[in-house]
């Protein structure tokens, strides 16, 4: 587990260091601005196939230990100072990462449409909260808030329904632009949840074809039909993984 851990820190600072050189300036909506951004989601992907054959297990809520929270609350700080050097190193606009105003109804419309993923997902999870069949302490509510937020929310979002999207814009239609991001993050996801769920396994591959890619999908809609905001998004993400990811890493009452 250490030098999975190691390994998904190296792969993160040599991935930086070899796409963040120079790239200050380069145009936004270009077959190489989209290349990069896949490169950006392929270093992503790798880091968290490291990084999840040490979390599976928290993630899962099979392990609860706080050592293990506390690692686990170390590499999501980490994941979202990715996007966020990623960002800075593009030099791009804040809306060409999706963070762009929209129209009311606009906002109103993909807000309702972001607690479909949420209701269909995480129903049980909210259920087990509200009727308190598990002790919530302060070390899972910080890991599932880390978690849902920078650790998953925030990289995923900016990275696929934002820069990746933003590339897109202009130059394909509108089915492609939501797509190609959807396709990378279930690849992503895939990746992620591999060392968990078992390579290969009926339970991997109902994650990758019966969650990832539909809301992948999903998202990349409720993007477009927003105006091109991903603020709606980055929210029914993060209500998506908070309930699960609370529910799973705090013990059930004896």
């Amino acid at each position: 587990m250490l030098g999975s851990l190691v390994a998904g820190f190296v792969l993160l600072a040599a991935g930086l260091a070899a796409l963040a050189v120079r790239r200050r300036g380069s145009p936004l909506r270009t077959p190489q601005s989209t290349r990069r951004a896949l490169l950006y989601a392929l270093v992503y992907g790798l880091c968290w196939a490291s990084f999840g054959r040490v979390l599976g297990g928290a993630l899962l809520g099979i392990e609860r230990s706080p050592w293990l929270l506390a690692l686990g609350d170390v590499i999501f700080v980490t994941l979202g100072l990715y996007v966020w050097v990623m960002a800075l190193a593009e030099g791009h606009d804040v809306r060409d990462h999706g963070f762009r105003t929209a129209k009311p109804a606009q906002v109103v419309l993909t807000l309702l449409m972001g607690l479909g993923p949420v209701a269909l997902y995480s129903w049980g999870a909210y259920a087990t909260l509200w009727h308190q069949r598990v002790n919530v302490t302060s070390d899972t509510l910080v890991f599932a808030l880390l978690f849902a937020s920078i650790g998953s929310a925030l990289p995923d979002e900016m990275l696929f329904r934002g820069y990746m999207m933003s590339t897109l814009e202009g130059r394909t239609k509108r089915w492609a632009r939501v797509a190609l991001p959807a396709l990378a993050f279930t690849v992503v996801r895939s990746l992620r949840m591999a060392s968990a769920l078992g390579l290969g396994s009926p339970a991997w591959l109902f994650y990758i074809f019966g969650v990832a890619l539909p809301v992948g999908l999903w998202w990349g809609l409720m993007r477009e039909l927003a105006g091109g905001t991903i603020v709606p998004c980055l929210l029914s993400h993060f209500l998506l993984e908070f309930g699960p990811s609370l529910a799973g890493a705090s013990p059930a009452f004896p």
